[in-house]
C-alpha cells in the first residue's frame, strides 16, 4: 500500500510541499510520527502525495500534520474524485478525436 514510504517521507513531503508555496509547516514531534505512519499505512501513497499537496495548495498556513490527518478523509476522496473525473474527460475527448479522424 505505502510503496516503501514512511511517515517519514509523508513528513518530508509536508515540508516540501510547504516550501515550495512559502508556508509555514510546524513541527509537532512525538505526535506527528505516530500520526504520519498511520496515515501511510492507511492510505495509497499516490494518492496521499496528491490529497498533501491539494491541502498544502488550497489553505492558508500554519501547516500541522494533525489538522490534515483530521481532514485526511475528506481531501483525499477530492483529490481521487478529481483525478477519476480528469481521467474520464481525457478518455471522452481521446475517443471523440477517434471518432472525428475516422468520419
Amino acid at each position: 500500500m505505502s510503496q516503501n514510504q514512511t511517515g517519514k517521507s509523508l513528513i518530508q513531503l509536508f515540508e516540501t510541499c510547504c516550501n515550495e508555496s512559502h508556508k509555514l509547516f510546524i513541527p509537532d514531534s512525538p505526535r506527528q510520527d505516530d500520526i504520519a505512519n498511520s496515515l501511510v499505512r492507511h492510505y495509497e501513497w499516490t494518492l496521499l502525495e496528491r490529497a498533501v499537496r491539494w491541502y498544502v495548495e488550497n489553505n492558508s498556513g500554519p501547516f500541522l500534520v494533525f489538522d490534515f490527518a483530521i481532514q485526511s478523509r475528506d481531501v483525499v476522496e477530492k483529490v481521487k474524485y478529481e483525478t477519476e473525473s480528469k481521467t474520464k474527460f481525457q478518455d471522452i475527448v481521446a475517443e471523440t478525436r477517434k471518432r472525428m479522424e475516422s468520419s
